[in-house]
This record gives structure tokens, sequence and C-alpha cells, in this order.
């Protein structure tokens, strides 16, 4: 493969831990003026940090998401690290979401556009070899029946429709 003249072999790596150590919220501190003590004080929220993605990994190295992309599809060892970094992005939606830090339904949203999520259809799909079957006890008409196993219809036994005359 040609080398590419702006990649950097780091990357690869950096692309990796970019995702991986993440963090899931900031410290916030800001002042607020109490009206009960009457003065300024100094609060820290946790609140949630920015979700780790693609076009920030290009803005921190100082190119378009273009060229990252680029990469991704020109280097193998980068398309690999990138794959990587789709799973550390994908848990730490799970995580982000979970811990209240975003919205569940956005996350969701975002998993399934992004990381290829669905949802189970509970459903079960029709199957047209499904037969059904009517058993029916009549005293004083006996019926023959065979023991036998069909791969088709599933059946362990089949009854043959000959009625024996009373």
């Amino acid at each position: 493969m040609k080398k590419i003249k702006d990649y950097n072999s780091d990357y690869a790596k950096k692309i990796v831990e970019w995702f991986r150590d993440a963090p899931l919220f900031v410290d916030e501190t800001r002042e607020v003026f109490s009206k009960k003590t009457d003065r300024a004080e100094l609060i820290t929220e946790r609140i949630a940090a920015p979700c780790p993605t693609v076009v920030r990994f290009a803005e921190n190295l100082g190119v378009t998401i273009d060229r990252v992309l680029f990469w991704r599809d020109n280097d193998k060892d980068f398309a690999a690290a990138y794959e990587q970094a789709m799973y550390f992005q994908e848990e730490w939606l799970m995580n982000a979401a979970g811990l209240g830090f975003y919205n569940s339904s956005m996350s969701i949203m975002a998993l399934k556009a992004n990381h290829g999520w669905a949802e189970k259809n509970e459903k079960q799909p029709f199957r047209e070899e499904l037969k059904q079957v009517l058993v029916e006890f009549v005293k004083g008409k006996e019926k023959n029946f065979e023991k036998s196993y069909s791969e088709d219809t599933g059946n362990l036994f089949s009854i043959n429709e000959t009625t024996l005359s009373d």
C-alpha cells in the first residue's frame, strides 16, 4: 500500500485512545449568588461530557473529517483502529445514557444510526409450513394411527384418514 504523506502511524493509537479514554462527565464550577447568605458561592456540578466523535477527533488533530475517513479507507492499520474506536463509542453512549448523563432516547437513536442497533420484533414471522392439527376423540369409532416422523411437518404421528366401519 502506498504511504499517505500526511498520515502518521501514531494516529491509529490516538483514535483508539480518544474514544476509549473519553470521560462520561466533567465537573463544572461556577459562582452563584445566594440570597440566603447574601453573598456569592462557588458550586460544582457534574455535567455530561461531550460525546466522543470522529469530528472532534479530527478537530483535535487539526484535520478535516474527510481526511480521517480517507485514512480509514486507505490504511489498514488505521481502519482496524477506527473500527475499535467505534466499539468504544458504542460503549460510551450506552454508559452515558445508563448513568443519566445523556437522554436515553437520543442515545438509542445514535446507536441505531451509527452502530447498527435495531429493536427486536416480538412477532415471529409467519411460517407457511405450519399446519393446524385437529385431534378428535369419538367413542365407538376407531382410526388407524401410524407412528412416523416427517422432516417436512415435524409431526410425530400422522392419522390415516380411513375410518373402520362400525
